[in-house]
């Protein structure tokens, strides 16, 4: 009897552990993403100023070309509030005070993009980029353009539209009320660049020079 005892408490024990054993985990897995926008930049995004005559040029001040136009727009699956922040690709030839010189004081440095340096690495110039205002609508309502300094913590309005860089954020607002990014699927207005040349006596051009600027926007979804 005691044998029996033994073997019958032996296969509990067995069966216990056996069962302890027999475990399978449960994983639940996947990424919830922001509602997805598409830029787009009218003609892929290029301004060109053609072929520009060094005799045009002034000798010792800076020359102020044209403003260009191009069409901006953002599509989003979903309604989206969204900020559009900027980088120079071209930062290292910015020419110090040459918009705010030209175009108006408030255009600081923060908003100066270069425009690249000749073959003796001479700095050729600088531009703005402004988002228009009154050019600008969102799921076909008027807005305005809106700006922040501190990346998104408080907003104010721009007068320019200018598109600053570093902590700077631009977006758009309804038109009346409070100064906060306003959501849309689809939004349409119009980009500004204006070119300011340096001067003639600070640029080698013994052969053709191009304007090489280079600037990337990127949304911020807020």
């Amino acid at each position: 009897m005691k044998t029996i005892s033994a073997l019958m408490a032996a296969a509990v024990i067995a069966s216990v552990s056996v069962n302890a054993q027999a475990a399978i985990d449960l994983r639940v897995k996947g990424t919830i993403v922001p509602a997805s926008c598409v830029p787009f930049l009218e003609g892929g995004g290029v301004v060109d100023y053609g072929n520009i005559a060094a005799e045009d040029l002034n000798q010792t001040s800076y020359t102020v070309l044209e403003k260009k136009e191009l069409v901006f727009n953002i599509n989003c699956r979903s309604h989206t509030k969204v900020g559009l922040k900027a980088q120079d690709g071209k930062g290292f030839s910015q020419v110090a005070g040459i918009l705010a010189a030209t175009i108006g004081a408030d255009y600081t440095d923060n908003y100066n993009y270069g425009l690249g340096a000749t073959a003796d690495g001479e700095n050729i110039g600088g531009y703005a980029v402004n988002l228009k205002p009154g050019s600008f609508y969102a799921s076909g309502t008027p807005v305005k353009v809106i700006t922040s300094l501190d990346k998104g913590t408080s907003w104010i309005e721009t007068a320019t539209g200018a598109v600053g860089q570093n902590d700077n954020l631009g977006s758009w607002s309804r038109t009346v009320g409070l100064i906060v990014p306003v959501s849309f699927i689809t939004l349409s207005g119009v980009m500004e660049v204006q070119a300011v040349i340096n001067k003639a006596s600070e640029l080698t051009i013994n052969n053709d020079v191009p304007l090489d600027g280079l600037a990337t926007f990127e949304l911020s979804y807020l």
